[in-house]
């Protein structure tokens, strides 16, 4: 479970907010599937995979990363974000990005920071919405993803499989890592539907399934009819 702080010091400048968002935390990947994962970063580390890997050590952060993905790594997770229902339903995704492995050892750490809506220069007209990051290991002491929103800070200590899918205008970090390493992987994806516009689909979602659990077929119809227009409509 998560944690609220009091509210964090913000004098390096005032976030941008948006009080009505949605944030999601679900297990996207089963132990199979993130055995292969970390397989396939085993790999790279060993040079059997010709991808690099970069160790980052400065005041902003201390991680190492690797500058490109296994093809059969991204097309793993494109296929389980693009498929997952609630995903689909309430963040509308219209383009996954899966872009790096990256691991924190003891003393690693992520200072705040805010991604870029526009992550690759070269890519044209190609701008994100959301980041995401996706636990593969959660044998280690520390290492929580720190999310700031209008209310102050919330950690999240992730769990082997789980992702998190947040905001791209909200500052995070990660927290050093004090025993053990933490792997996750690392994306973006851009949006059908605006941040409002998905925080209402999160809810009519959640009367969805309310009605589908009470067996309320009256609700059931009127508030998948109310889901599917929605979709459509926004997204268009």
């Amino acid at each position: 479970m998560w944690a609220k702080v009091p509210r964090p010091d913000t004098s390096y400048g005032t976030p941008l907010y948006i009080r009505k968002i949605t944030l999601v935390l679900l297990q996207l990947l089963t132990a199979e599937e993130v055995i292969f994962c970390l397989d396939q970063w085993q790999e790279m580390q060993d040079g059997s995979n010709s991808q690099p890997l970069t160790t980052e050590k400065y005041d902003l952060k201390n991680n190492t990363e690797s500058r490109k993905m296994p093809q059969e790594v991204s097309t793993l997770l494109t296929s389980k974000i693009y498929n997952n229902h609630y995903v689909d339903s309430v963040v509308c995704p219209s383009k996954v990005s899966v872009n790096f492995y990256n691991e924190y050892t003891e003393g690693g750490y992520y200072r705040k920071h805010v991604d870029s809506f526009k992550a690759f220069p070269k890519a044209n007209n190609v701008f994100f919405d959301y980041g995401f990051t996706l636990c593969l290991d959660d044998e280690h002491e520390g290492g929580e993803f720190v999310l700031e929103n209008e209310v102050g800070e919330i950690v999240y200590p992730l769990k082997r499989g789980q992702i998190l899918i947040f905001p791209i205008i909200y500052p995070h970090s990660v927290n050093k890592v004090t025993s053990g390493s933490r792997k996750a992987i690392v994306g973006w994806m851009s949006s059908n539907v605006s941040y409002e516009q998905s925080y209402i689909l999160k809810h009519v979602y959640q009367l969805n399934a309310d009605a589908i659990k009470s067996l309320n077929e009256e609700m059931i119809v009127k508030s998948g009819v109310v889901q599917n227009y929605l979709i459509k409509h926004w997204s268009t």
